[in-house]
């Protein structure tokens, strides 16, 4: 970045938006841009939280602009349209700053995209857009799809599933997620990384699994020297009571099927003690790295990294004594963590489900009698959780649901005969299902 100055970060924000809505993955678009950009933390924590909170709230904020265009929002040059979305999004959500600030920077933000001639109509339109807004909705799913930002298929998904109770969940989903932790137990204990931390200035707090921490004031967590040293990967608390629900133990023989970015994966191996054979799978080669790399980091040296189609039989996979069934979903219950996620069309939920009940049918057939599995998902979808596992029971009565986790770590979750939903608005996780089976012959 020599000679060059940094972008503002209102720019950067402004071209992360645009590549998002030419298709990009906000997450990957907007690391590509930070790590490039020269910007300070502050200002990088600010392009963060624009870009991020842009994309939340996508839908309410061009449900206010549209009354006060004179055509549709889609209709607009992309860079007209992003500066208007990122300026309404500052005067509404962000207190620390001015709305004459967010105008004014709005306008600014406008000239340097190239689109000086739409200037003034985007200050004119953020002043009014601003104001008091009583909108009128044709019915519940549009005005919780407009209310939560969500698109109407997602809004009649949480509708007919949960009821009154799914503005309650729309509602947790704009919360911020707490920074949870695994610690890494091949290499020290919550005792000895707590005070590790605390000399890098993170402060912890114990959750209800002994080795979950939550972290607060970590900043950019990759730069931690403890992160470095692979002390602890991220992982939700949902996440890990999946892992907790498996039950590894060392010297077994363990199969996670999805296993891509590999945080389960390396739980798991902690459980083992690094003892025994893990096999880490995914269907795309890509991905792969990213569970080497996670491995390489944390010393994990049970585990065989493969490319393999869970929906696929493979014979080699047999007389498994665990068996995670971590299936690809729609996603529902991380809103709060990937805003792409709240404007599905759902159009490929049948396709999907199809998907989740082949991998689950070839997990079962790798399992050996006596064996466990666990059915996971991230998503609060019951057709694509109770759904297909009764669907699965139905057919194979060799195998029976297990209560596997205590009703103390599971207050506020819905439970149906042992099978697990935490809800984010009750639990203060992600929205995360979990079933445990065995096999009994």
């Amino acid at each position: 970045m020599s000679g060059r100055r940094p972008p503002q970060p209102r720019a950067l924000a402004a071209k992360a938006l645009i590549r998002v809505e030419r298709g990009g993955y906000a997450n990957l678009v907007l690391a590509g841009l930070l790590r490039e950009s020269g910007l300070s933390a502050r200002d990088r924590a600010f392009a963060s939280r624009l870009t991020y909170g842009t994309l939340e709230r996508l839908r309410t904020l061009d449900a206010r602009l549209t009354p006060f265009l004179k055509k549709p929002i889609r209709r607009l040059d992309p860079e007209v349209r992003t500066a208007l979305r990122l300026g309404l999004y500052q005067m509404l959500y962000m207190d620390a700053v001015p709305d004459a600030a967010a105008v004014s920077e709005s306008v600014k933000l406008t000239r340097s995209l190239g689109k000086s001639s739409a200037a003034g109509m985007v200050n004119a339109v953020l002043r009014r857009a601003a104001g008091e807004w009583h909108p009128s909705f044709a019915d519940e799913t549009e005005r919780l799809g407009v209310r939560y930002s969500v698109s109407d298929p997602v809004a009649k998904l949480l509708l007919d599933s949960w009821g009154a109770r799914a503005e309650q969940i729309l509602a947790a989903s704009f919360e911020t997620p707490s920074m949870t932790i695994r610690v890494n137990t091949l290499r020290t204990d919550a005792e000895g990384l707590s005070a590790r931390l605390s000399q890098e200035g993170v402060r912890t707090e114990q959750t209800l699994l002994r080795d979950a921490l939550v972290l607060h004031g970590a900043g950019e967590i990759t730069a931690l020297p403890s992160f470095g040293e692979g002390l602890f990967h991220v992982q939700g608390l949902a996440s890990q009571m999946a892992v907790t629900a498996l039950a590894p133990e060392p010297g077994q023989r363990v199969l996670d099927l999805c296993a891509a970015p590999g945080g389960k994966s390396a739980t798991i191996a902690q459980w083992m003690n690094n003892s025994g054979t893990l096999y880490s799978c995914d269907a795309a080669e890509s991905r792969l790295p990213l569970i080497r790399s996670l491995f390489e980091r944390l010393g994990i040296r049970c585990g065989e990294v493969l490319c393999r189609d869970g929906t696929r039989r493979e014979p080699a996979f047999a007389e498994m004594d665990r068996v995670l069934c971590d299936v690809p979903c729609s996603g529902l219950g991380v809103l709060a963590k990937k805003p792409d996620i709240r404007y599905k069309d759902l159009a490929d939920l049948p396709k999907l489900i199809q998907t989740q009940r082949e991998i689950l049918e070839n997990g079962a057939l790798a399992l050996r009698a006596g064996g466990r599995l666990v059915y996971s998902t991230c998503t609060i979808n019951p057709e694509e959780n109770e759904g297909v596992v009764l669907d699965f029971l139905a057919r194979h009565p060799a195998f029976r649901l297990m209560r596997t986790l205590p009703e103390s770590w599971t207050q506020g979750a819905q439970e149906h005969n042992g099978m697990i939903t935490f809800l984010p608005d009750t639990t203060q996780t992600d929205g995360f299902f979990v079933a445990t089976l065995e096999r009994l012959w």
